[in-house]
C-alpha cells in the first residue's frame, strides 16, 4: 500500500517539477520598416509557461531566420525574455525557437517578420569627378603692361 502511495504522489507530482513549456513567440514592430536610411532592428519576446508549483530554469535557442548563429536565452525565473535584431535585407523571415542545453524548455515556437524599404535605403552618391584644370588663355594684343619710360627709348 505504502508503494502506491508513494507512486501516485510522484507521478502527481511530474507535472508540476516539468520544464517550462515554450508558449508564445512575438515580434514587434511587425512589419519592420527601413527608416531614414538604417536597417530595421525588432524585439523578439519568447515567454514560457510554468507549472504553478515549482520555478524550474529552462534554456531556448533562437533561430532570426537570416542565417545568423542562433542565440541562447536563459529564462531562470522569468517567464518572458526578449532580444533584438537587426535585420539587413527585404524579406519575410522566419524566427524559430526551441528548448536547448543542459536545462531545455519544453516545446518549440514560431513567428515571422517582414522586413520592408531597403530599396529606399539611401544610397551613396557617386564621387563627382575632378574637373579638369582650365587653360590659361593666350594674351589679347594691345593688353599687354606699357613699358616703362626707359624700355620705350631706342
Amino acid at each position: 500500500m505504502r508503494t502506491l502511495i508513494l507512486t501516485a504522489c510522484c507521478l502527481a507530482a511530474l507535472p508540476a517539477l516539468a520544464a517550462p513549456r515554450i508558449d508564445d513567440v512575438t515580434v514587434k514592430p511587425n512589419p519592420a520598416a527601413f527608416s531614414g536610411g538604417k536597417a530595421p532592428q525588432v524585439e523578439i519576446a519568447v515567454s514560457v509557461a510554468r507549472s504553478k508549483i515549482g520555478n524550474n530554469n529552462c534554456d531556448a535557442s533562437v533561430d532570426t531566420g537570416d542565417g545568423g548563429r542562433p542565440r541562447t536565452l536563459d529564462f531562470g525565473v522569468a517567464t518572458t525574455r526578449t532580444l533584438r535584431h537587426v535585420y539587413e535585407k527585404d524579406g519575410t523571415y522566419k524566427i524559430s525557437v526551441k528548448g536547448t542545453g543542459a536545462t531545455p524548455c519544453e516545446g518549440a515556437g514560431a513567428a515571422s517578420v517582414a522586413v520592408t524599404g531597403a530599396s529606399a535605403k539611401k544610397k551613396a552618391e557617386p564621387k563627382k569627378k575632378a574637373e579638369p584644370k582650365k587653360k590659361p588663355e593666350p594674351k589679347k594684343k594691345g593688353a599687354e603692361a606699357p613699358l616703362s619710360k626707359d624700355a620705350a627709348k631706342p
